[in-house]
């Protein structure tokens, strides 16, 4: 019974900061595709598709944050009400209280194991996807008639108007892509199409070719359709590049073997797997952390308790990226660089919980 109440103390805040830092990181991630996100063609449906995308890329940021928190902010509200003292008084040790933490951060390190290997290369695939389809479709819906597009250079586009698909009606379009191959596209009706790539489909149209400096064909043609080269556009548009936090850690055991197979440093990517690997055992080292600082030293509000919280992960964090850089240029073996804020962070709980158990909870 006493488990499940401190289990319940700590699920609160918890989830309470797990809703408030996603909202956070949700905006600053957002603000990176805002350019495509409000763009003609962009529909709610591709907001919601690339929200429940970004979710397992976000989840192993937020989730050691707010467990942290959780913790901090739980064991300081039953430090407040004096009932971390009555537990002590009737003979409750602070190894005890590390059990309700030990479980919440070993349920937060099964979700976080769940989210990198399945639901997160699932998500990235999800998100560049639907990335690359808004970003396509604004590239037509932004052709207006009479207009010039910067993302389809050599391309002089005039319609008569245009309506939802987009389509066009009474088309005309000169390509001058290859200026010694110039071309005039006119026809009553086109319309986009993103089967094959990005292009018009011209129905009952006539092409106008170059076929000299003062020789032209002229076709007539019942359908057709014009491809167009929008790779530059999509990788100036494409805002949502995460580097080696795409890769999920079997993605970078394979480059890291293949880096050692052509003899090219590998260091680099065993020591961001190593780290990924880390990154699910850090609930239970921090749990166990956070329960001994909130049991020692006096009594403390939530607010300082949240901001401690913060300083203990900014450490956790710097002492994080220092162990991969270190890695990375060889200084440390790759599996000591990435395990070791881990390892550190639960000795140091482990000490602090002895020194607790020693004078007392106060």
């Amino acid at each position: 019974m006493l488990q499940r109440y401190v289990l319940r103390e700590l699920f609160g805040p918890f989830l309470a900061s797990t809703a408030v830092l996603l909202s956070l990181f949700y905006a600053m991630v957002l603000v990176r595709g805002v350019e495509f996100l409000l763009g003609s063609a962009a529909r709610p449906a591709d907001w919601l598709m690339l929200g429940g995308a970004m979710l397992p890329m976000l989840l192993p940021q937020v989730l050691p944050i707010s467990f942290l928190l959780g913790v901090m902010i739980g064991f300081a509200r039953l430090g407040e009400d004096g009932e971390l003292t009555a537990l002590a008084s009737v003979g409750v040790s602070p190894g005890q209280l590390v059990r309700p933490a030990v479980t919440l951060g070993l349920g937060v390190s099964v979700l976080l194991a769940v989210t990198v290997f399945v639901w997160k290369p699932w998500g990235m695939a999800q998100m560049r996807q639907t990335a690359r389809e808004v970003i396509e479709r604004n590239i037509l819906g932004d052709l207006k008639p009479g207009t010039i597009r910067a993302d389809l250079p050599g391309i002089v586009f005039h319609a008569e108007d245009v309506s939802e698909g987009p389509t066009w009606r009474h088309v005309l379009l000169i390509d001058e892509r290859d200026p010694a191959r110039s071309q005039a596209l006119s026809a009553p009706l086109a319309r986009a199409t993103f089967e094959q790539g990005v292009g018009l489909r011209f129905e009952d149209g006539v092409l106008v070719q170059r076929a000299s400096a003062d020789e032209f064909t002229l076709t007539a043609f019942k359908e057709g359709t014009l491809m167009l080269n929008v790779a530059d556009a999509l990788n100036r548009r494409d805002t949502f590049r995460f580097g080696h936090e795409e890769l999920s850690p079997m993605d970078l055991m394979d480059k890291a073997q293949d880096a050692e197979a052509s003899g090219a440093p590998a260091a680099p990517f065993w020591s961001a797997f190593h780290f990924r690997l880390s990154q699910l055992l850090a609930p239970l080292a921090l749990g166990i952390l956070a329960t001994a600082v909130a049991q020692g030293g006096r009594r403390r509000p939530a607010r300082t308790a949240a901001i401690l919280a913060m300083g203990v992960y900014l450490g956790f964090y710097v002492l994080s990226r220092v162990g991969v850089q270190l890695g990375e240029k060889g200084l440390l073996a790759p599996w000591v660089a990435g395990h070791l804020p881990v390892a550190i962070a639960f000795a140091l709980g482990v000490l602090l919980l002895a020194r607790v158990a020693r004078q007392g909870v106060r």
